[in-house]
């Protein structure tokens, strides 16, 4: 079955050219420009199984649209390939951004650049779906106690990781992709709220969802969580089956 490329090619028109005469027989191939309704437009309408960035710097728009990409409903966990110049790729590795999946430096022809695709999609990126690729969920409670039980009850499906309080979470974000985070309303050395707060004031992660985990049932207490507007909230003791749903709606 031929898989469906999307391109963003900025400024190489010439190499785009060749990939597309040179890809015919095991791509369907889709050029789209830097334009972020371009993209999640192609995204939403064509759905690619890849989506391949060529870029002259680490800064480039199509580049710095990606952590807003990843949020998106229509990205799918879409693998992503940068392609470009060699400085600009050693920058991209180098820095806490979370961008590519698979990076090519150039110069490289088209065919070869083709060959490379096929190569990560069939080894470097589909054997890997199993685990490295499960949606991956943060817990920061500072009973661990709780925090194994969560984890138990979701390892199976999901990429567990679990903190004790809420000091490292900005640094873990900046790091790595999370699809949801459940977090203790009230913590020592850092609440659930100022944790919540500096979440929420972080453009590259703001969007991840957030279900509050809190043993306060007091009206007054859900009505402060609530005021902050989370995606959903959890009663302790946990009710397993209500865990379970809660995470497969928002994750």
């Amino acid at each position: 079955m031929k898989r469906k490329v999307l391109l963003n090619y900025g400024e190489n028109a010439s190499l785009i050219k060749d990939f597309f005469q040179y890809t015919n027989r095991q791509f369907f191939t889709l050029s789209t420009t830097s334009e972020q309704r371009d993209v999640f437009n192609h995204f939403e309408t064509f759905k690619p199984d890849v989506y391949v960035i060529f870029i002259d710097s680490a800064d480039d728009d199509s580049v710095n649209m990606i952590p807003k990409l990843r949020e998106s409903p229509s990205f799918n966990r879409c693998p992503i390939v940068v392609v470009g110049k060699n400085d600009a790729c050693k920058e991209l590795e180098a820095s806490d951004r979370v961008v590519a999946d698979f990076i090519v430096r150039r110069p490289i022809s088209a065919d070869n650049l083709a060959l490379s695709i096929e190569n990560f999609l069939d080894k470097g990126f589909d054997e890997q779906i199993g685990e490295e690729f499960k949606k991956r969920i943060l817990v920061v409670d500072d009973d661990r106690l709780m925090l194994k039980t969560i984890k138990s009850a979701l390892e199976d499906k999901y990429d567990i990781t679990a903190m004790l309080n809420g000091v490292m979470v900005e640094k873990f974000l900046s790091q790595n992709k999370v699809d949801l985070i459940i977090l203790d309303y009230e913590m020592p050395i850092m609440t659930g709220t100022e944790v919540f707060r500096r979440i929420r004031s972080n453009p590259a992660y703001n969007r991840i969802p957030v279900c509050f985990l809190t043993g306060v049932s007091e009206r007054s207490k859900v009505e402060e969580i609530l005021a902050l507007k989370p995606r959903g909230y959890l009663l302790k003791p946990i009710n397993m089956e209500m865990l379970l749903a809660t995470v497969a709606n928002l994750a």
